[in-house]
């Protein structure tokens, strides 16, 4: 039986029993207003940290353009073959050959080795690319609110048990 049907079928309140209602209500609202908490502070350090991600995002796309190898290695392997073809003794064209070859073999473990690179680049933009971190933020944001409305409803919802705790105690106490 609980402390309000104990009393139901006396008048007024018993000694203590006042902190006793405060203390139960207290109790039973500690945990959702601990987790509503706990939810806000979640939802702050997920902000924080996409706020952070958005930072390294911004700076890494603000590096100097790199240039790519490749294509100074395509045109250095076009520029061999014209050259085997100047060649004039047997040779000379053998060992502009293994020269040519070894560079042709270099360039196309460079192109395999960019279409992977080119990839995981193009991947790494969609996940953490400055836009995908401006969208991160924006979630992270609207969670935030979500969990700081919800904080608030739960702390409304404490209040209106304090207030109805409230008008028991004035009515079981008024002459």
């Amino acid at each position: 039986m609980s402390a309000i049907s104990e009393q139901a079928e006396g008048d007024g309140l018993a000694a203590g029993e006042r902190e006793r209602l405060v203390a139960a209500l207290e109790s039973r609202f500690a945990p959702h207003l601990e987790a509503a908490a706990a939810a806000v502070r979640e939802a702050e350090r997920r902000l924080t940290e996409a706020q952070e991600r958005l930072a390294h995002a911004a700076a890494a796309a603000a590096q100097p353009y790199r240039s790519d190898p490749r294509v100074f290695m395509r045109e250095t392997v076009s520029e061999d073959v014209e050259a085997i073809e100047r060649k004039t003794t047997g040779k000379k064209v053998r060992a502009a050959y293994r020269f040519l070859l070894d560079r042709a073999v270099e360039l196309a473990a460079g192109e395999v080795q960019g279409l992977h690179d080119d990839l995981a680049a193009a991947e790494h933009e969609r996940e953490h690319g400055v836009d995908a971190c401006r969208a991160a933020v924006d979630r992270a944001v609207a969670a935030l609110e979500e969990a700081r409305a919800t904080e608030e409803r739960v702390r409304s919802a404490e209040q209106a048990a304090r207030q109805g705790l409230a008008v028991l105690v004035d009515k079981l106490t008024a002459p």
